[in-house]
């Protein structure tokens, strides 16, 4: 019996060495999950206007449980659309300026993606579209949910005319990664 022991247990002392990393990823917890924010527009002016909102992802209860222990989070798609269009005219509105996003304690964006011009009288009511130069801050926003699982959205800019008011929705699709271990 010693001797048994003495022959397997630098092979067992190698498994438990080299390949805890191994367990830890197989007790991962993979979560797929939507999370959908509306940020409320009204414009009156057509000068730079500012208008933010936070996105928590700890409002998917999933997440929530895990929120302590996220290793990752990974966004596959981001979306937009314009929803309860309302203007005083009938002509063609745009916006011209940026979508940023930041941590929540910030108070400007530290990423931002250009939308100019975007025809907001064109696209309302279409449902989601992406906005293709957004696609270069996902890694960015991803590691900004890391920080605080949340993030902080801006949408910065002008419009062509005024008075106006919308919804701008936000769609991001994640898979999230947490050990609960």
């Amino acid at each position: 019996m010693k001797r048994l022991v003495i022959n397997y247990l630098p092979a067992f002392l190698f498994l438990v060495f080299f390949s805890c990393d191994d367990v830890g990823n197989i007790t991962d917890v993979n979560i797929d999950t939507i999370l959908v924010k509306s940020l409320p527009v009204v414009a009156t002016t057509t000068n730079e206007v500012t208008y933010t909102v936070v996105l928590d992802a700890t409002t998917d209860p999933e997440i929530k449980k895990y929120a302590d222990k996220i290793k990752n989070y990974e966004i596959t798609e981001l979306l937009f659309a314009i929803e309860n269009y309302q203007a005083d005219t009938g002509d063609e509105i745009y916006f011209d300026g940026n979508i940023g996003f930041s941590k929540i304690s910030e108070n400007q964006a530290t990423s931002t993606c250009a939308i100019s011009p975007l025809n907001i009288t064109h696209v309302a009511g279409t449902g989601d579209f992406p906005i293709s130069t957004c696609n270069s801050i996902i890694n960015e926003i991803s590691d900004t949910f890391k920080a605080d699982n949340a993030v902080k959205i801006y949408m910065t800019g002008t419009f062509s005319k005024v008075t106006l008011s919308f919804d701008l929705k936000l769609t991001i699709k994640l898979k999230v990664t947490a050990n609960p271990l």
